[in-house]
């Protein structure tokens, strides 16, 4: 029977595996083409990295499964000690869930393009550009998260007030990101990709920085305590 030091390991040890499965995910296949793109390129590209996609977006699904298992060990190790414990658990678990759906119009457009089933350029413009408006979704979420989980640490109730500081700024990035993404603009210019990606990168590095704190700290011989105490 597994014990709950096993248990500890294996919940701390999911956010580790969340981002190398997500990480896999997205640079397997070229950057989905602009939203203001012809639908044929759209298409073309669909057509062309057709398995690197169906790849992608299965590790990406089992990437969210991996989150989920991750807030749970995250409410588990804050448990009453934490006052933002169920925002951060909360929240957590709808980034899982609107990444999930997230996934869909291009396992879509995938699917539909082996079945030779596109018929119309609207349905591949439609299913395009909806991956920006979740988009959007996600990176909402990530901000209540980061918000939630960076004044977690500051508050000394996890990892390290510097860590802290950095999902604050990663948050202010993924709020920069759901403007952007919700403003139906057709295209920003090349300068917001520098929010976008330090929102993507940034939410990556403050997962796997605190994935490897609470691993390290699920290892150790010492008691457990029901917060992992930062640093001064």
């Amino acid at each position: 029977m597994t014990d709950d030091r096993t248990w500890e390991r294996l919940g701390a040890a999911a956010g580790i595996g969340f981002v190398v499965l997500f990480l896999l995910a997205t640079f397997l296949y070229p950057q989905q083409p602009r939203i203001d793109s012809d639908p044929a390129v759209t298409l073309a590209w669909v057509h062309k990295h057709r398995a690197a996609l169906e790849t992608g977006m299965i590790l990406g699904l089992f990437a969210s499964g991996l989150f989920v298992w991750f807030a749970a060990h995250l409410r588990t190790v804050l448990d009453k000690a934490g006052r933002l414990t169920p925002v951060i658990f909360g929240s957590g678990i709808a980034i899982a869930v609107t990444g999930t759906l997230g996934a869909v119009p291009i396992c879509l457009l995938g699917i539909m393009d082996a079945q030779g089933s596109i018929q119309t350029p609207d349905v591949v413009r439609m299913l395009g550009d909806s991956t920006q408006v979740l988009y959007g979704l996600v990176t909402i979420m990530a901000v209540v998260f980061l918000t939630a989980l960076g004044v977690t640490m500051l508050r000394k109730e996890l990892v390290a007030p510097w860590l802290g500081w950095v999902a604050l700024v990663v948050a202010v990035l993924n709020g920069i990101s759901t403007v952007t993404s919700m403003s139906f603009a057709t295209y920003h210019g090349a300068g917001w990709a520098i929010p976008g990606w330090g929102s993507f990168l940034g939410f990556l590095f403050v997962v796997l920085v605190t994935s490897v704190s609470l691993l390290r700290t699920s290892s150790s011989t010492a008691p457990r305590r029901p917060a992992v105490m930062a640093a001064a």
